[in-house]
């Protein structure tokens, strides 16, 4: 609880500043299409970050995207980051405007580089997150312990069964339990979801 009103206090505080950028964090999604694009799931958050860009634009504010993710099952050679830059390029976002982070194997992952991102330039005034339905709780939950209470928009998948539950967030064991044990229970989850996803991609 205390974490978490710092990290309010934080995030209002940068608000306040006034300042004329906003970082949009898309939480990637494996597998991509054969031919390297996103797949449906991670399509949908990417285009809710289009929506998102001209909202935001509105408010005159200049958004940078970010997009996360190594090579994992499903594709051999296209990193998720590199396929969600390649999806927003094609949409007309300038490459200028997207920051890539390929080394990415977690949620945890994603978590930590765009919170460390956003903390490192105080122009940035809002901090939005692009994510599954199902990983709302986890993803807040890392946010908080980084210092920040980011705008989350999670997106509904239904055409097939989604990456992420919502109870499986909660009581599995890669999820939302390690945060109750502390920083070295959560850098070693991070880790074993990290060996997971690079072990499927090798197979």
């Amino acid at each position: 609880a205390k974490l978490e009103e710092e990290a309010r206090i934080n995030t209002l505080a940068r608000l306040e500043k006034g300042g004329k950028k906003a970082l949009v964090a898309i939480k990637a999604q494996h597998p991509l299409r054969p031919d390297g694009m996103p797949g449906p799931e991670y399509a949908m958050r990417l285009e809710e970050a289009l929506f998102l860009k001209n909202r935001l634009e509105a408010q005159g504010l200049t958004v940078t995207f970010m997009t996360f993710g190594g090579v994992h099952e499903g594709h051999k050679t296209v990193s998720l980051a590199e396929a969600g830059k390649q999806w927003l390029m094609k949409c007309g976002i300038p490459e200028e405007a997207i920051v890539t982070r390929p080394v990415a194997f977690s949620g945890n992952d994603e978590d930590r580089m765009a919170a460390e991102y956003f903390a490192e330039d105080e122009e940035f005034s809002q901090l939005h997150v692009v994510l599954s339905a199902g990983q709302w709780e986890r993803a807040r939950l890392y946010f908080i312990f980084m210092g920040w209470q980011p705008k989350m928009h999670p997106v509904t998948f239904l055409d097939a069964k989604p990456n992420h539950s919502t109870v499986c967030e909660l009581w599995g064991a890669w999820a939302v339990p390690a945060f109750a044990k502390g920083p070295e229970a959560i850098a070693e989850v991070t880790d074993q979801i990290r060996k997971k996803h690079i072990e499927a991609a090798m197979k």
